[in-house]
C-alpha cells in the first residue's frame, strides 16, 4: 500500500495538472475504488501536516496536487509566467460567466484594453478565440477548468465561479473589517 501511495503521490506530482482516475489506477495497476481510497488516504495526509500542498478531487473524477490558494499571493511572484494582473483576471471572469461571447460586445462592456487581456488569456491557453463574421467569439478552455478547479460544464462552471466570487468577496470584506480594526 505504501508503494502505491509512493507512485500516485509521484504521478500527481509530475503530471502538474489533473489527472484521471483512470491514468492513476492504470499507474498502480489497481481498481478505480482501490486507486481512489489511496487518493483519499495520501489527501487526508496531507491535510493534517497543514503544509503547503494539497491533493483534492476535481469534477469529473479527476486528482490534482496543487498548492493551497491561500498561500499564492504569498509566492506570486516566484510562480512562471506570472499571475494574470486584476484587471486581465476580472476580464477573464466576466468571459467565463458570459460565454460564448463575443469580442466586440465584451470591448463594448469592459473597453480597449481588453484586447490586451485577450491577447494574454488566448497566449496562457485560458481562452479560445474562434473567428466569427468581424468579431471573435471567445470561451474557456479546458485548461482554464483545471487551473482554477471547475467543471468543465459551463452551466456547474458558472455556479461554482459565483459561490467562488461570493467568498472570495465575503473574505476581502472581513480582512478589510479586521484592518479597521486594527487586527
Amino acid at each position: 500500500m505504501d508503494d502505491d501511495k509512493v507512485k500516485l503521490e509521484a504521478a500527481l506530482y509530475v503530471a502538474g495538472r489533473p489527472i484521471s482516475i483512470e491514468e492513476l489506477a492504470a499507474v498502480i495497476g489497481k481498481a478505480e475504488s482501490s486507486t481512489r481510497r489511496v487518493l483519499e488516504e495520501i489527501g487526508h495526509t496531507y491535510n493534517k501536516r497543514k503544509g503547503a500542498l494539497e491533493i483534492v478531487e476535481l469534477p469529473r473524477e479527476r486528482w490534482v496536487m496543487q498548492l493551497k490558494p491561500e498561500l499564492t499571493p504569498h509566492v506570486a511572484k516566484l510562480i512562471p509566467g506570472g499571475l494574470l494582473s486584476f484587471a486581465t483576471l476580472q476580464t477573464l471572469v466576466y468571459v467565463a460567466l458570459k460565454q460564448p461571447i463575443l469580442q466586440s460586445e465584451l470591448v463594448t462592456e469592459r473597453g480597449t484594453h481588453c484586447y490586451d487581456h485577450i491577447k494574454e488569456l488566448v497566449e496562457k491557453k485560458f481562452i479560445e478565440a474562434m473567428p466569427e463574421g468581424r468579431s471573435k467569439l471567445l470561451k474557456t478552455t479546458t485548461l482554464f477548468a483545471d487551473y482554477f478547479g471547475l467543471d468543465h460544464d459551463r452551466i456547474r462552471m458558472k455556479a461554482q465561479l459565483k459561490h467562488k466570487m461570493k467568498r472570495i468577496l465575503e473574505e476581502q470584506q472581513e480582512i478589510e473589517a479586521r484592518a479597521e480594526l486594527g487586527f
